[in-house]
């Protein structure tokens, strides 16, 4: 067996002063490169912005670009389709997927700056998000199964300087006649691991696997059980739309359905990548 592809993400969010520094880091086989902006705490609205390449196909060396037209907008849910416009233009698939991962990033900081964000108290914060994102993922689909609060699992509800990290980490093997696909993911407050099995000539799922070593609930373990929907299946090219329907949606676990898309994505990366080479 032997290692043929790696990708790594790692994001922080910072507090100094009266802003959030943060940071998403993207170091592969195939690129590296650091999506990099500045919020204001209270309203998490975008005060600076840049976006930094080291490393890409067919090109090596340092480039920065500052980008004000990101200035403005608020770094929170429902900014997905705002940023993905105004990133269009560098025509670079990174550089959005580096600048959404690190607004998640702040939507989980949030859980310590809830007094700046106008909430009374960690009940008052747990209780807007138990009404307003209800059934997005399984914890919030089933609250009345949920045996911990959200600050239960974390353990205190107060963190300054740093507030929070997520470690992403994807590896590719070839063993004989299959690809194994081994991904981690390791935040302030979850780890997960996925493997999944794939045959080489037909990417065909043979055998899907996870392990929840540190989740929200036990309900949020439930969730294991969509991975053995995906056997026999052939997700080459599937949307992760499709693959989250697949695996439970609003009733399944995002971080577990981004985790498996992800890893499903290496795959194709090397595919393109071998294929570019050829060409």
């Amino acid at each position: 067996m032997r290692c043929i592809f790696q990708r790594n993400w790692h994001s922080s969010v910072r507090m100094e002063e009266q802003n959030l520094l943060t940071e998403v880091t993207y170091c592969g086989t195939d690129r590296e490169a650091c999506a990099r902006f500045i919020v204001d705490t209270a309203t998490l609205v975008i005060k600076e912005a840049a976006w930094e390449k080291y490393r890409t196909p067919g090109k090596k060396g340092w480039e920065l670009m500052n980008l004000p037209q990101l200035i403005g907008v608020e770094a929170y849910l429902g900014s997905g389709g705002t940023i993905r416009q105004i990133l269009a233009p560098l025509n670079d698939p990174y550089a959005y997927q580096l600048f959404a991962e690190g607004v998640r990033g702040i939507i989980q900081a949030e859980t310590f700056i809830f007094t700046e964000r106008g909430h009374s108290s960690g009940d008052d914060y747990q209780k807007f998000w138990e009404k307003h994102y209800a059934n997005s993922c399984r914890y919030f689909s089933y609250p009345e199964r949920v045996t911990k609060g959200w600050f239960e699992h974390i353990g205190y509800n107060d963190r300054r300087g740093n507030l929070f990290n997520r470690v992403i980490a994807l590896a590719l093997y070839l063993k004989k006649d299959s690809y194994l696909l081994h991904g981690q993911f390791n935040d302030s407050f979850h780890s997960i691991c996925v493997n999944l099995e794939l045959e080489k000539e037909k990417p065909f799922i043979k055998r899907a696997a996870c392990d929840f070593l540190r989740v929200p609930d036990l309900v949020c373990e439930e969730a294991e059980a969509y991975m053995k929907d995906l056997e026999g299946k052939n997700l080459s090219g599937s949307k992760k739309k499709d693959i989250a329907l697949m695996m439970g949606a609003g009733e399944g676990c995002v971080h577990l359905i981004d985790l498996v898309y992800d890893s499903l994505q290496t795959l194709e990366l090397l595919s393109s990548s071998t294929a570019h080479d050829k060409g």
